[in-house]
């Protein structure tokens, strides 16, 4: 069941299931799973989906998330509302989040710190730093810093692109 599903990270690390459970449960309503519980997640929405594995992920108790392209499967609206979701999660408990995405507005949006790679071998091209007023809202993306800071990603890119294919 999602509730399962959300305990499983606890219950690895040795904390016994009624206690994971009892501390999982408020987060299932406060982040949009209330009343979900007993549900399994082919039930589930590509979004609950995605947050069961977020809030998972959040109690196992590391002080690092890693996130890889957590969202990519998604449709644009249910992305954007699981973006405003991970900035929700984020400002609750302010763990480090190290994500992955091939999406450069996903990147700004969310993102303090961007490290473009460069291909095979993938290494550390450039870190750009993310300036952008947080709370962040949808409004950022118009932002001029917005759009210079993504046509620099976008020239580290297209740099990386030009090499490899001469």
């Amino acid at each position: 069941t999602v509730l399962d599903n959300i305990c499983l990270g606890m219950e690895l690390r040795g904390i016994p299931m009624r206690q994971a459970r009892e501390r999982a449960r408020p987060y299932l309503a406060r982040y949009g799973l209330g009343g979900f519980e007993e549900r399994y997640p082919s039930e589930l929405s590509g979004g609950m989906r995605q947050r069961a594995a977020l809030l998972r992920t959040l109690l196992y108790d590391s002080d690092v998330m890693l996130l890889d392209e957590p969202f990519g499967a998604l449709d644009a609206q249910t992305k954007s509302l699981m973006q405003d979701w991970l900035l929700q999660l984020w400002a609750d408990f302010r763990k480090t989040v190290l994500f992955v995405t091939h999406d450069l507005d996903e990147a700004l949006f969310l993102s303090d710190e961007i490290y473009v790679l460069s291909p095979r071998p993938g290494r550390i091209k450039a870190r750009i730093e993310v300036p952008l007023p947080r709370p962040r809202q949808r409004d950022c993306f118009a932002s001029p810093l917005f759009i210079d800071l993504k046509a620099r990603c976008l020239d580290l890119l297209f740099d990386n692109a030009a090499t490899t294919t001469h």
